[in-house]
């Protein structure tokens, strides 16, 4: 990354099916036609980011995306994939799947100790919030790798609003984990002797207490990235219906007890005034008038800025639809 560019981050999510995906990949495609070298990363289970570009971009690696000049580079996590990896890897001798697959997510280390213990039992099923497990190791690459510095903007399409606050809350979940196979470790090691055989290099309960401490601390600092006003903002998408502002009345307001910055409210698939007689158009209209306003009273989407993204009449898919949804949604 050129020196005196800061790096952005920036977190799009909602309800399911509010267009998400389809906003993310146009404020992708805006950034990088505006020279920004860009990453976009899907982690909604449902991976439309593929058919938004019209491109098979499947597989878990950085793909570029086709037809631009700048670096634009897009990339799906699939945690049902993952999860059956996990299952799979679980089963074999010795441990060594479980391993590999822990380390691919940036887990190793916590593989590692729960390896020296013979603790592979805790591994048999994938563990609360693997998805954004997945997620958080993801976001770490582009952190920390220096593979990553070129990119100055990076794009998060996120899973439904549930999945997006247990990735925010992961962090104190693995917290808490690391604390109770601290005290387990402590346990086995003073039951028995033959206990530390298993740990092979003799490796000190201060060495592994530090291992796991670095690990805990690399999840607090994915937290902190995204609680970080300077380089980090979470816009929410919504529809004008009025269970969609309702629920995204509720992230919002989840959102800001997390202390994440969050200052702007897509509203998509909004009906422009019809000038015909078509009564579906119309009460569909005043329908959706109606969730407009409660987003006008709503008291923690009110002071949002709000920008509304006409219904189209074609569908927002490949590079050039994305950018002529990119010009009317990101001015």
């Amino acid at each position: 990354m050129a020196a005196g560019v800061q790096r952005k981050y920036y977190m799009l999510g909602g309800k399911g099916g509010v267009g998400k995906t389809s906003c993310a990949a146009s404020l992708a495609v805006k950034f990088a036609n505006h020279g920004h070298p860009t990453i976009v990363v899907s982690t909604d289970p449902a991976h439309s980011l593929s058919d938004s570009f019209a491109q098979d971009l499947s597989g878990g690696n950085l793909v570029p995306v086709d037809g631009l000049d700048s670096p634009l580079y897009a990339l799906e996590i699939n945690p049902e994939k993952a999860r059956d990896e996990f299952r799979s890897a679980s089963q074999k001798n010795g441990g060594t799947g479980v391993k590999d697959f822990m380390d691919s997510m940036g887990l190793g280390m916590l593989a590692d100790q729960l390896g020296e213990l013979k603790l592979g039992e805790l591994l048999d099923s994938p563990p609360p919030g693997l998805d954004e497990a997945i997620a958080i190791s993801k976001v770490m690459q582009f952190v920390e790798s220096q593979e990553y510095n070129i990119f100055s903007r990076i794009v998060f399409d996120t899973a439904p609003t549930g999945h997006t606050l247990r990735l925010l809350s992961l962090p104190d979940f693995l917290d808490a984990s690391i604390g109770k196979i601290l005290k387990l470790r402590q346990k086995i090691a003073s039951a028995t002797s033959a206990i530390k055989s298993v740990f092979g290099k003799e490796e000190s309960q201060a060495d592994a207490s530090g291992k796991l401490e670095q690990l805990r601390e690399r999840m607090v600092k994915v937290r902190e990235l995204f609680r970080d006003t300077e380089s980090t903002e979470f816009i929410i998408v919504t529809i004008p219906t009025v269970m969609a502002v309702s629920e995204s009345s509720r992230l919002c307001g989840s959102l800001k007890k997390e202390s994440v910055p969050v200052r702007r409210l897509i509203v998509n698939q909004v009906l422009p005034p019809s000038a015909s007689d078509c009564k579906f158009c119309s009460m569909k209209r005043k329908d959706q008038m109606r969730a407009l306003q409660m987003i006008q009273s709503d008291p923690e989407l009110m002071n949002l800025n709000s920008i509304q993204a006409p219904l189209v009449d074609v569908e927002i898919r490949g590079v050039p639809a994305l950018r002529f949804m990119g010009e009317m949604v990101w001015k």
